[in-house]
């Protein structure tokens, strides 16, 4: 990101009403998580107490669904909400 971009990025967050700030970080953190899917995973608290093979069976089915992703293999969540709203 360029220096220009960080400032106006800067500039956009100190504009922001205090009652925003709150949203605003929990996106920010989202978004520099959405590139790692594993990042913010062992954060989640049901998660902590995993043992060694249901932590590494859990890590396989992500990659897993990376794969499926990767391969065209899923379904956009929009068209998965319009089947679903067609079926009532």
């Amino acid at each position: 990101m360029s220096n220009a971009a960080r400032q106006e990025l800067h500039a956009l967050l100190d504009a922001l009403p205090a009652s925003e700030e709150q949203a605003a970080r929990r996106y920010l953190e989202y978004l520099r998580d959405a590139s790692d899917p594993y990042a913010s995973l062992d954060k989640v608290e049901p998660l902590l107490d995993l043992a060694d093979d249901e932590r590494a069976r859990l890590h396989a089915s992500l990659r897993q669904a990376e794969d499926e992703i990767a391969a065209g293999k899923s379904v956009a969540a929009e068209d998965l909400v319009r089947e679903l709203r067609a079926a009532r």
